[in-house]
């Protein structure tokens, strides 16, 4: 299984087309906001940026791994993976190898873009994270890595062909960061559409992105206006009077990783 997952890591790595059209996704969203969404009144510009990076980690988790996950369906169609499976290796390992060498490509590539957004944070004036706070983003990269990757592997398992891969792949590339509340604040959208967010797994680990990443600078701004930013930024989900805390956010990832997981194992097994 070791050697598997380290051909497919090195497939991707080796695609210079595929790691950059992985990271499109976070290239559009620091353009969008540069362009448009820079401009808001949301409590200074060290609020702004951590909301940006927390957006950007987010989406990376899912994006960045779209083109090792892709690898899979091109195995499928070249069937390759049909000499796989009649080889001595486990079919078990055979699937597993096509979930973990995602999941390494999102830890990596998230990680580094944190690491490079976070000394543009402080280049900018913005305070480095304490010891705790970094602990706690390298935690949420894996678990949202986790998420992402096996949300990812369930919907390619169904996909036969390379054309419809790629169209699959554009389409995520588009819609996680809708459905993560990123491209537009969650306050300035209808109520149904927040509701919608709050289902999609990964918008929860935006949130976690944001409740870390944007403690420091929430905390110098009035109460008040602390809450109504948290509000209008999504930095918060709230059902009614509800809040939804941390805790059940990130247990909402972990039983979403588990189940996605075991569905595409299942599925993976009957090709």
């Amino acid at each position: 299984m070791k050697t598997l997952v380290i051909r497919n890591t090195k497939l991707f790595f080796r695609d210079r087309a595929a790691v950059f059209f992985s990271m499109l996704s976070v290239l559009i969203i620091i353009a969008m906001f540069a362009l448009f969404l820079g401009q808001g009144n949301w409590g200074g510009d060290e609020i702004r940026n951590s909301w940006l990076m927390a957006g950007v980690l987010a989406v990376a988790t899912i994006t960045v791994s779209l083109g090792a996950v892709e690898l899979m369906v091109s195995d499928r169609a070249g069937k390759l993976m049909k000499g796989l499976y009649a080889s001595p290796v486990k079919r078990s390992h055979i699937t597993a190898s096509y979930v973990l060498s995602p999941f390494i490509v999102s830890v990596i590539m998230t990680t580094l873009t944190a690491v490079a957004f976070g000394v543009y944070l402080i280049a900018t004036g913005g305070e480095m994270l304490p010891p705790l706070g970094i602990v706690q983003l390298l935690g949420m990269i894996l678990l949202a890595s986790i998420t992402g990757t096996a949300l990812l592997c369930l919907i390619f398992s169904h996909l036969k062909t390379v054309a419809s891969a790629n169209t699959v792949a554009t389409i995520i590339g588009t819609l996680s960061g809708f459905l993560m509340g990123i491209y537009m604040p969650m306050g300035n959208l209808p109520a149904a559409m927040r509701y919608v967010i709050m289902l999609f797994p990964p918008a929860h680990a935006a949130a976690l992105f944001r409740q870390i990443l944007m403690a420091q600078p929430l905390a110098d701004v009035p109460l008040d206006a602390a809450l109504q930013i948290e509000e209008v930024l999504g930095v918060v989900f709230r059902v009614g009077d509800f809040e939804i805390t941390p805790l059940m956010s990130v247990a909402y990832l972990a039983v979403s990783a588990v189940v996605f997981f075991w569905l595409a194992a299942v599925r993976m097994r009957k090709r």
